[in-house]
């Protein structure tokens, strides 16, 4: 294997993709609904993968939120999805990118809610 493969295979052991629900005050609803990618969780990212990131163009973070950030750890997270601490995660994470409505009020949040019980 190369140096890249094995990167990419322990940022795929560490790597916990999930749609996050959580409360919050920052939000007029009170929750917080996204997908998210957490990938050394509050542990320090090895200097290999930081390099590896930064060639694929994405910033060496503990969490990822933003829709093409996760898009692309998707693209290269698929072919490791069994390595990954939660592999339906990713695939909840694949299927749900961009397609979570936002929630305006809470009869939005129980809506959403409802289908990601439904799917998932």
């Amino acid at each position: 294997m190369e140096k890249d493969d094995l990167t990419l295979l322990l940022i795929a052991q560490n790597a916990r993709m999930r749609i996050a629900a959580r409360l919050t005050t920052k939000h007029k609803t009170g929750y917080q609904i996204r997908p998210e990618c957490d990938l050394f969780g509050r542990n320090k990212i090895p200097e290999d993968a930081v390099e590896f990131l930064a060639r694929q163009g994405l910033p060496a973070q503990n969490r990822y939120t933003q829709t093409p950030h996760l898009n692309r750890l998707l693209r290269l997270l698929k072919p490791y999805q069994h390595f990954t601490k939660d592999p339906q995660g990713l695939n909840d994470v694949a299927n749900h990118i961009g397609s979570l409505r936002s929630v305006k009020n809470h009869e939005d949040v129980k809506k959403v809610l409802e289908e990601l019980d439904a799917v998932i």
